[in-house]
């Protein structure tokens, strides 16, 4: 959709990542044997963030189809527990077009858990089943962990 014309750009801030970060702290720590995965990348510093305060295990999935080849995703690091009771959020920065959060839910691990709950920062209404904090509005995003030293 580039037609010459520079994309509207919206910056998003440290305090209201911090903001949205103790929303999801207030829901979520409520949630027994919580695990949260983030999908490499741009969900890794929300899925660390989330980890930490909540304190519970974090795994990672690849899968990058916007930026990368990846065709699916994979696990790079699953720290869930087989057979164990696990209530897993799986968190990214923008839902957009679902295609990315649509393949991992066709993960088999996923199909056979109940107990999953996806979620992103930014997005827009949709039947995926993705809650979102933030509407997306068309915008390019930056996040602060994306900002060039001076740009802070």
């Amino acid at each position: 959709m580039n037609d010459g014309r520079e994309v509207e750009k919206y910056h998003y801030y440290y305090d209201e990542f911090a903001r949205d970060i103790r929303h999801w702290y207030k829901h979520f720590k409520r949630l027994a044997n919580l695990q949260v995965v983030g999908i490499y990348r741009g969900s890794l510093p929300i899925a660390t963030h989330l980890s930490n305060i909540l304190e519970c295990p974090m795994s990672i999935i690849k899968f990058q189809s916007r930026d990368g080849e990846d065709t699916k995703p994979e696990w790079l690091i699953n720290n869930i527990p087989v057979g164990g009771m696990s209530n897993i959020v799986v968190v990214d920065d923008i839902y957009d077009t679902g295609h990315t959060f649509r393949m991992i839910q066709q993960m088999e691990y996923f199909n056979k858990n109940v107990s999953v709950t996806y979620a992103a920062l930014f997005g827009t209404k949709n039947s995926d089943g993705v809650s979102f904090l933030n509407q997306r509005l068309n915008r390019w995003i930056v996040f602060p962990w994306e900002r060039e030293i001076g740009g802070l």
